[in-house]
């Protein structure tokens, strides 16, 4: 379910839009990495579905009660749904980026753009897991789909910090590797149980 309201046309004219801009950076800057670039526009567009959790429909914290399964797994596994979505739509924009993308592509860039996701995806996803159920949005979106998008970019851009001291200033593959895991580690470790133990009792005192 998480997967087909990605894809909505609801959502269709912000990933547009962001696509756009995506297309108009690499071409006016030739030198920015349209995998990046890519990456970056996709994160965007899919503010929603890292920051709004448990409310992509108005009763969808009610609804998952019903689930045989205790939060953690309703947590992780809506987590998981995001990095494929993250993954499929990535694809998408990547090509159209690359058409329009002065620059040949490498081996190199596409390493790096790797190295950016793994750094930056467990960051967002224990952000959007904390803003999920501390300014939950009830029904999906609240306001302007295009200004939340626009400011997950920033976010992201921030995110990203760590990837760019690692890897272009101090040029180690294997630091940003690392860096990746110790994210990966938090987001198993500690989000997402506190993600589940926030929803269970939001559900409780509702």
């Amino acid at each position: 379910m998480d997967l087909r309201r990605c894809f909505g046309p609801r959502h269709l004219p912000t990933y547009a839009v962001m696509t756009v801009a995506g297309v108009l950076l690499v071409v006016q800057r030739g030198d920015l990495s349209p995998y990046i670039s890519a990456m970056i526009v996709t994160l965007s567009a899919l503010e929603f579905q890292f920051n709004n959790l448990l409310y992509r429909s108005p009763s969808e914290l009610e609804a998952l009660t019903i689930l045989p399964v205790s939060w953690k797994e309703v947590i992780l596994a809506k987590n998981l749904a995001t990095i494929t979505a993250v993954l499929a739509l990535g694809i998408v924009t990547t090509v159209c980026l690359l058409f329009f993308s002065p620059r040949s592509p490498d081996a190199a860039q596409y390493l790096d753009a790797l190295l950016f996701v793994w750094t930056v995806i467990f960051p967002l996803l224990c952000l959007g897991n904390l803003r999920s159920v501390e300014e939950p949005r009830r029904g999906g979106r609240a306001g302007n789909g295009l200004i939340l998008a626009a400011g997950m970019a920033l976010v992201v851009c921030v995110c990203a910090i760590p990837y760019v001291i690692l890897r272009t200033f101090a040029g180690s593959s294997l630091a940003c590797v690392i860096g990746g895991a110790a994210g990966g580690w938090f987001w198993m470790r500690r989000s997402i149980p506190s993600t589940a133990k926030a929803a269970e009792h939001t559900l409780t005192t509702q």
